[in-house]
């Protein structure tokens, strides 16, 4: 069966990362783990900064944008035109981003069994 909608193409997997580094099955190295966290902390400033200036702006006319700054205009259509191509995926990705943020933090390799 097709899927119905684009949310349905878009695979996060945010609890299940969160479930198998908390029964130990997802296990990084401390430097690993620190580049692939550093990586999606990246992608979430990314996604909640397009989300912030699609929505103050939604509604603002292009020319009223151009009295404002040029590169503001291209900012917001980018943003828009972001959303709209991803059907909601940036907003699904603001939320599960944190989840995989925190999975691989849990997924650090410890030094020693008492440390948390």
């Amino acid at each position: 069966m097709a899927p119905d909608s684009h949310h349905d193409r878009v695979a996060f997997a945010g609890d299940l990362f969160l479930q198998l580094a908390t029964d130990g099955r997802l296990v990084l190295e401390p430097a690993e783990a620190d580049r692939v966290i550093a990586g999606l902390e990246w992608a979430l400033e990314e996604v909640t900064g397009r989300l912030r200036v699609a929505d103050l702006l939604r509604g603002t006319s292009l020319p009223e944008l151009r009295r404002v700054d040029a590169g503001l205009e291209q900012a917001v259509v980018d943003a828009v035109f972001d959303e709209q191509v991803a059907d909601g995926g940036l907003r699904r990705a603001l939320d599960e981003l944190p989840k995989y943020i925190l999975a691989f933090q849990k997924a650090k390799k410890r030094n020693s069994p008492d440390e948390p």
